[in-house]
């Protein structure tokens, strides 16, 4: 694997690690801020709101710059965003601070995954994509609660200035390592008022469709995992943290496994694969929620399951555009970015109805019906285009 990928996975690292991190210090941002817990949340939206806009639109908008020069503004917009955020006083700016670093979130993903594909040989392309994303996932398994330790027993501010620190290094590992003419081989730069267009190219977005249908299912239930922990499976705050860090664990393994399975297998029938296997394994909580062995287990396979998801799904929508509009690949790399967040996004607010209207116990269903909806968008993409895909790859 090209070094110039391990430096995208170090900054993938620190934007997983904004992203992930405030979520668990909302109580200690909360007391320090004098602000409620709803309040600061919005924090959390304000990002993934960032990261949803700034990942097909500003990669649009910059497809005439060199991809190095894209890697490196984003990267220094996002440390000044970090920056901004960590020397926040109030909640107002903190929620400007990390929408600023929200955009350059989604933009540097969606250019460093379509930059990783273009360094290494087709066959290699999950695997280049996994490792970008490998950054988000460490975030996840070992960031996050290191993050939240010194975050809740020292200072927040510790812990933001920590990722601004990450963000910085990578920045410099992008100056020295990565070539001037990286990721501008087989690209075909499109003037930026047609790159527009192509965010709304149908192919396109039927493509990142199914990934946001995938997340959607995934964190219906996930956004919502302490409270049905606490209530269906019955645990102690502690028990439910060692189970959210195995959660964790695996995730970082299941992207690993997700790269080598999308090259094995086709990122096509990868897809399929995990939204069944997503779909089977909330089935399976639906039934044995009660079970405290069952559940981490379980948790376990759904964290691995969430994560091979995507470089499999990433590796999908590129290889759909490298085949019908190959100079839009950064777009539709940016577009499977956007559907990544907006699954999260949606994921919170279905499980937020069920919990409302139904019941807690009913996520993992709720969850399995999108996911099978996802499926289904994937038996009526064109059969022409399956088949491209594969050749493709």
């Amino acid at each position: 694997m090209p070094f110039v990928i391990y430096i995208f996975s170090l900054c993938a690292f620190a934007l997983g690690l904004t992203e992930f991190l405030v979520i668990g210090l909302v109580s200690a941002i909360s007391d320090d801020f004098q602000a409620s817990v709803d309040i600061v949340g919005l924090t959390v939206t304000a990002y993934a709101v960032g990261a949803t806009i700034g990942a097909p639109f500003l990669t649009a908008i910059t497809t005439k710059w060199s991809r190095k020069s894209v890697m490196l503004t984003t990267m220094i917009i996002f440390s000044l965003g970090s920056l901004a955020a960590t020397l926040s006083n109030n909640v107002e700016t903190m929620i400007v601070s990390r929408f600023v670093a929200g955009l350059a979130h989604g933009l540097f993903l969606a250019v460093s995954a379509s930059v990783a594909t273009e360094l290494v040989p087709p066959k290699k392309s999950g695997a280049a994509v996994a490792c970008v994303f490998s950054g988000l996932t460490l975030a996840l398994a070992i960031g996050v609660p290191i993050g939240t330790y010194l975050g809740s027993v020292i200072s927040w501010k510790l812990s933001f200035s920590l990722v601004t620190i990450f963000g910085l290094v990578g920045l410099i590992g992008l100056i020295f390592w990565m070539p001037a003419n990286t990721g501008n081989k087989s690209n075909i730069a499109a003037h930026p008022i047609k790159s527009l267009s192509y965010i709304f190219n149908p192919i396109l977005l039927l493509g990142a469709f199914v990934t946001v249908l995938g997340y959607t299912g995934a964190f219906t239930l996930y956004t919502y995992i302490s409270p049905f922990l606490y209530q269906v499976t019955k645990v102690s705050i502690q028990t439910a943290s060692y189970m959210m860090l195995l959660y964790g664990i695996f995730a970082a393994i299941g992207n690993i496994i997700g790269g080598k399975v999308t090259d094995a297998l086709g990122a096509e029938r990868s897809v399929m694969i995990i939204l069944f296997l997503l779909s089977f394994d909330l089935i399976l909580m639906y039934f044995f929620g009660h079970s405290l062995v069952v559940m981490g287990i379980l948790i376990a396979i759904i964290g691995a399951i969430s994560y091979a998801a995507v470089p499999a799904m990433q590796a999908r929508v590129i290889s759909i555009a490298k085949y019908y509009v190959p100079e839009a690949v950064p777009i539709a790399s940016g577009l499977n970015i956007a559907g990544f967040n907006s699954g999260i996004a949606l994921g919170s607010i279905v499980g937020g109805i069920l919990i409302s209207h139904v019941s807690i116990n009913y996520l993992t269903l709720g969850g399995v019906m999108i996911c099978l909806a996802g499926v289904c968008a994937m038996m009526f993409t064109p059969k022409q285009t399956k088949v491209l895909v594969h050749q493709d790859e």
